[in-house]
């Protein structure tokens, strides 16, 4: 019976020193500088005139695009250059074709601070949801692209905005 007792207590003590809990060794991964690499409402143009079609906004228009995202530690998140074209989508209805009016906002910068939450794969920028993959940050803004009649009378229809941000 002496002889079982330390047996008992080192297999006691081998299965209550294993942890099972699951580390996320990404749990920051979201910390460091992120830069605006892409901005889609999902239809191809050419409006650069390099007879390449493009959904990504910024390849497309000579708008500055110096977006930069600053994730801190302690749990901000800042901008001091956005993004910020004025973007008009026309739809001409006869020819199926979609019509842009770009204008760049050559007036200033406009920044942010906020606030983020970081929850597995999802950043929570002011309750607003972006999704971390690998070095992409991705946020959508649904129904926020208005698209109009040639006249600019009516609304047809709404495009989701895609941002996507890469790791720098």
């Amino acid at each position: 019976m002496k002889s079982l007792i330390p047996i008992l207590f080192i297999f006691l003590a081998l299965f209550t020193s294993c942890n099972t809990e699951s580390v996320d060794v990404n749990d920051n991964a979201v910390e460091g500088t992120w830069k605006l690499t892409s901005w889609t409402v999902g239809i191809p143009v050419d409006l650069n005139g390099d007879s390449v079609l493009s959904t990504n906004l910024i390849e497309e228009v000579s708008c500055e695009s110096l977006e930069i995202l600053t994730f801190s530690v302690d749990g901000t998140v800042v901008s001091n250059l956005t993004f910020n074209p004025s973007v008009m989508i026309s739809l001409n209805e006869t020819l199926g074709v979609y019509v842009y009016q770009v204008q760049c906002d050559n007036e200033g910068s406009i920044g942010f601070a906020a606030s983020y939450e970081h929850k597995g794969s999802s950043v929570f920028i002011n309750e607003r949801e972006a999704v971390v993959s690998g070095n992409t940050l991705t946020m959508i803004y649904k129904n926020a692209q208005k698209i109009h009649n040639i006249a600019k009378t009516d609304i047809l229809e709404t495009k989701d905005i895609t941002l996507v941000y890469t790791r720098l």
